[in-house]
Formats: C-alpha cells, structure tokens, sequence
C-alpha cells in the first residue's frame, strides 16, 4: 500500500504538474555575457568597466529578492539559447520590440550613437575619397574590393538589410568563438582584412590599449541617427516576468551613478556637442513606450 499511494501521488503529480504558474516559483535571473568591449570587459585592466557589466550590476542591486548568475558565452550560443527557449537575460541589445523573435524588452535603458566603419587610419582616407564622408555603405560593400570582417551572430539594426543586400556582392570574413571582436580589430591592423561595422566606443575602448591605429567613419545611411539599447530575455513566461520587474526599477536604474559614470566614459568622442546625460533624458528617459511591447509576438 506505501508504494502503491506512491504511485498515486506520482500520477496526480504528473497530471496536474503544468497547471502550477511559474508565477509561483522564486525568480532567478541568469544573465548570458559576452566578450564584446566595451558591452562586456571580462578581463583586462578594465574588467567590469563594461557598459553592461555596470548595468547589470545596478538591476541586481535594485532586485535583492532575485537570485543571479552569469555565463560568458559566444554570441552564437546566446542566440542558441534564446531560440531553444531557455531562461536568459542578455544585457545589451538592440531595442526592436516588434521586429526581434525570441526577445522580450524592457523598455530602453540607453543609447548609442549609429554604427560606422572601422578600419586603420590610412584606409579611412582611401575610403572617403572614393566614398565620401559619411560613407556611402550600399557603394562600399558593392564597389569596393575591400574585405569586410565581423564576429559571428552580430546584427546590425537598421543596417542589417542594407548588408544582407549586397551580401553575395561583398568579399566577408566571420569570425567565431570567444574574444572574436577583439580578433577582428587584431586582423585589420595585421592588414588580413581591411574594416568592420561596429560603433565608435569599440574604437575608444582599442584606443586605451593601442593608441590611435584606428579610424572610425560615419556611415551615410545611418549617420545623425542613433540606437536605443534594452535588456532582452527569452519570450515566455518567465522573459516578461523579469522585464516586468527590471521596468519597474528602471528609472532608478538609468540614474544609477556608476551607470551614467560607464556611460559618459565610453561616449566621451562623440559626434554631437550636446552632453551624452542631455541626450540621454531626451532620447531614453522620456521615451513613449508601447504599453504592448511585451504582449506575445
């Protein structure tokens, strides 16, 4: 009769296992990093001096009752794990809340100014004499017999189908794995390849460490524009869950000291005389959120 009743239990467990709400159970957030600076430092004389590395830090403190952890992981696996429906956080992502499958946002925690070529400082002058300044990325990718380099799994926003585009135009190398962004600035000044489309606070943060070998331009289609940065999490339950939580402590958040301190650090070579915090009141602060931007998509 024990194991009989056992069994019992089991079974009425089994059958009525998926009516319990994952409302019900502690939340835990498990932040997914990875080794793209200044986003993320992971090691270095900078470590932990990432924008997202600080904005993390200020959401964990702000949600005592909410346990954390962290994996640093290529951003080909983060992408893995958001499609397989597995319970992640990543930090920093584009805000696209209508256009982006597997992510829930909160709303806009920061921006940045538009992504620009990347490339050394004699093959800029190259580029905007053929090209202009800003430079023209449609006639870039189509004309020119450069070779483009960027780390698996990066997306570009607004400039994403201007490259898929001319994709069988272009000449691209991909490279993967751990520390690839990095990787990529290694192999323009080694002259393997010849630019990438990143924003210019990767170029400030190789600035600390090798001078001024690197050159940024602005990009023609994108340029006086800027991007809207948020806290994405897998879409389920559990992702609107924790976006709704962070949301709920995010005007204490966006004014944390060590946050704007991170911010104002990387943003320092700016293409706009108007001081960073300004802008930021302006374009993140009094944003207009969509009420509905994290209803199932």
């Amino acid at each position: 009769m024990k194991y009989g009743r056992q069994l019992v239990m089991i079974g009425l467990a089994a059958t009525f296992g998926s009516t319990i709400s994952i409302a019900d159970e502690p939340l835990h957030i498990h932040w997914a990093v990875n080794t793209a600076p200044p986003f993320h430092v992971v090691s270095g004389p900078l470590q932990g001096e990432g924008i997202c590395d600080v904005l993390m830090d200020a959401v964990d403190a702000r949600l005592p009752d909410i346990t954390t952890q962290r994996s640093i992981l290529p951003q080909t696996r983060i992408r893995q794990q958001f499609e397989r429906d597995e319970n992640r956080c990543f930090p920093c992502m584009i805000y696209r809340p209508h256009a982006a499958r597997n992510a829930v946002f909160t709303e806009p925690t920061h921006f940045y100014y538009p992504h620009g070529i990347i490339t050394t400082a004699a093959r800029a002058a190259e580029i905007r004499e053929r090209f202009g300044d800003p430079v023209s990325l449609t006639r870039l990718l189509r004309e020119g017999d450069y070779r483009y380099g960027y780390p698996s799994g990066r997306v570009y926003g607004e400039l994403q189908p201007v490259i898929d585009a001319v994709a069988p135009e272009s000449y691209r190398i991909v490279h993967t794995g751990e520390n690839a962004t990095m990787a990529i600035l290694a192999m323009i000044k080694a002259g393997r390849i010849d630019f990438t489309i990143d924003y210019q606070i990767l170029r400030t943060f190789d600035q600390y460490f090798s001078g001024n070998q690197l050159a940024f331009i602005e990009i023609e289609e994108t340029s006086g524009s800027h991007v809207l940065g948020a806290i994405g999490c897998t879409d389920n339950e559990w992702g609107r869950m924790v976006t709704e939580r962070i949301n709920q402590v995010l005007p204490e958040v966006r004014q944390d000291p060590e946050f704007l301190r991170v911010l104002n650090r990387w943003f320092e070579d700016k293409p706009e005389q108007a001081p960073y915090n300004e802008l930021l009141k302006a374009r993140v602060w009094e944003y207009p959120v969509s009420s509905h931007i994290n209803d199932p998509h």
